[in-house]
């Protein structure tokens, strides 16, 4: 079992993520979404990491809280968080609201297959 805080003054769960791409790492800041089926990566996130629309394997659209987005579709090499690393990961990635200081969101596909627990009393995340 996996064991990790979070920090209980934010309003999102957010914890460290790791992206590999080639022999590029990258540090960043991601919510945990129950609600999303697909974790999603930030636009200017994936530029920065080299990928390009024209990358994607597909187009998609999205439905937000307030309306329907397009959302592009990629594969990454390697993505880690909480001590759980996913190879060969389908993200999706469109824009975040502004101001939510992270750079993506953790979605159930990242958690497949493993039983993930968030403890706000405590403020721990129990993945195993």
């Amino acid at each position: 079992m996996i064991l990790v805080s979070f920090d209980k003054r934010s309003p999102l769960v957010v914890v460290p993520v790791t992206i590999k791409i080639g022999t590029e790492i990258g540090e960043y800041r991601f919510a945990i979404d129950t609600g999303a089926t697909i974790s999603l990566i930030h636009t200017t996130v994936m530029t920065e990491l080299g990928y390009k629309k024209e990358d994607s394997i597909r187009t998609i659209q999205t439905i937000t809280a307030s309306k329907t987005e397009t959302a592009y579709e990629f594969e990454l090499d390697n993505i880690m968080a909480i001590g759980l690393i996913r190879r060969n990961f389908k993200v999706i990635s469109r824009s975040l609201p502004a101001g939510l200081g992270i750079d993506g969101l953790l979605g159930i596909n990242f958690f497949k297959n493993k039983e993930l627990t968030i403890d706000f009393k405590l403020s721990e995340i129990r993945l195993k």
